[in-house]
């Protein structure tokens, strides 16, 4: 008995000992506040579909332990066994099935479609004056951004490029077009709460607005081989006045570093409207 207790506080220590680091490398356990202006919505549909599975966890758990307690083996009492093919079993196993869809997967459903139709849905024009486009280029094991540049056309000197980091402004629409160069990934920026899957052979569209200023975080949420984790970078959102300065800056320095020869940074593609 005193090795079992010894095993499981050593277990247990173990155990929070783990969860101290997680929680200093992660140091949140939701995905934070939204920055852009629909991320509310998920936010919302987040903590709806967390307390519905709770509470049905905590309904489960609850029936089992009546359900351990009341026919535990004891002195004179008897088992009895129910398969479950009788017609009042199969009317409360419908019952109970109409209840739960109609209370989860519907509620759910209906909210999460008004939300798409209301916000996610209503994508900006791309040829707006204060849409900011960006093509994205995924590939083993880096992102790649090219934004228009100055002169608002893809593929020429001034196009401003990066890798790992994307530069946009706050309070406009950024519409973004992806492909991948080999497998299958998937854009993620949580506090944006965008994702949307990035395929070879494909071009993939999504957009947000950024509603706060700061450095937030770009993430691969599709496993895409041994090197996935490195596939990280970082959103800077910047105010209207600085994002401009970046932009004049920006846009000449691609100019004069622009190599023709350098077929790799060549990538481009024609804006898809």
């Amino acid at each position: 008995m005193q090795i079992m207790n010894k095993t499981a506080a050593l277990l247990a220590l173990a155990f929070f000992a783990g969860l101290a680091q997680a929680q200093e490398v992660t140091p949140r356990w939701t995905p934070g506040s939204p920055a852009s202006d629909y991320g509310y919505r998920f936010g919302e549909l987040f903590w709806l579909i967390t307390m519905l599975c709770g509470v049905s966890f905590l309904l489960v758990l609850v029936m089992i332990g009546i359900s351990v307690l009341r026919d535990r083996e004891r002195p004179g009492h008897k088992a009895s066994f129910d398969h479950g093919t009788s017609l009042h079993d199969k009317r409360l196993t419908a019952f109970i099935s109409v209840v739960t869809f109609l209370v989860l997967d519907a509620w759910v459903l209906t909210i999460a479609m008004k939300d798409l139709r209301e916000a996610y849905w209503k994508i900006p024009e791309a040829a707006a004056a204060d849409t900011y486009r960006v093509e994205v280029l995924a590939q083993q094991w880096a992102w790649s951004f090219r934004a228009a540049g100055l002169d608002g056309e893809f593929g020429t000197a001034d196009d401003i490029l990066s890798i790992n980091e994307l530069t946009v402004p706050k309070g406009r629409a950024v519409s973004l077009q992806m492909t991948s160069k080999d497998v299958i990934h998937s854009l993620f920026l949580p506090e944006m709460r965008m994702k949307k899957d990035v395929n070879p052979g494909a071009i993939n569209t999504t957009w947000f607005r950024p509603t706060e200023a700061g450095q937030f975080t770009i993430l691969c949420a599709e496993l895409c081989g041994f090197a996935h984790y490195k596939m990280f970078g970082t959103v800077q959102v910047l105010e209207t006045e600085e994002f401009d300065l970046w932009e004049q800056e920006a846009s000449p320095l691609s100019a004069a570093a622009h190599d023709q020869d350098d077929t790799e940074a060549q990538w481009a593609w024609e804006w898809q409207q």
